[in-house]
């Protein structure tokens, strides 16, 4: 029987916690992914918040801007994912990250089929990873201004 080192423990541990504000924001993005979020749901909140932000907006307005929002959340959280990916787990590996939130995303998707209400869209996974890669870019610009700083 081998036993760890209190060097080794330590790494192992400090190695799972770098995982759990990834795994937090994927038990969210899962949750986002249910039928609580779907469009019929979300636009009881999101309607009258768009009537208030543009009052003489028409019906096609509110419906337009209200997709626009939906999809800006998948792009938002995308982004989020990579960015915790490379400030965490996977930092230095940056192609690494960016194929876990390809490959994330798909999944998501897939799960989407299983879910009523919902149904999966590859259009969905193309600006998922789009947001993804928007947080690479994010992640080189922030690492930049701070370098400079």
């Amino acid at each position: 029987m081998r036993f760890m080192t209190d060097s080794t423990a330590q790494a192992k541990a400090s190695g799972l916690w770098l995982w759990l504000p990834v795994l937090i924001w994927g038990a969210m993005m899962f949750t986002f992914s249910s039928s609580l979020f779907t469009a019929s749901n979300t636009s009881k909140i999101l309607e009258p918040i768009l009537h208030w932000l543009l009052p003489g907006a028409g019906a096609a307005t509110i419906g337009v801007s209200e997709m626009l929002v939906r999809k800006a959340a998948h792009f938002t959280e995308y982004c989020v994912l990579f960015y915790l990916l490379i400030r965490g787990p996977m930092a230095g590996r940056p192609y690494a990250a960016f194929m876990i939130c390809v490959v994330w995303a798909a999944l998501d998707e897939t799960h989407q089929m299983f879910v009523p209400g919902r149904s999966p869209s590859a259009y969905d996974v193309a600006l998922d990873s789009t947001g993804a890669l928007f947080g690479s870019f994010l992640s080189v610009a922030i690492s930049e201004l701070l370098a400079t700083s």
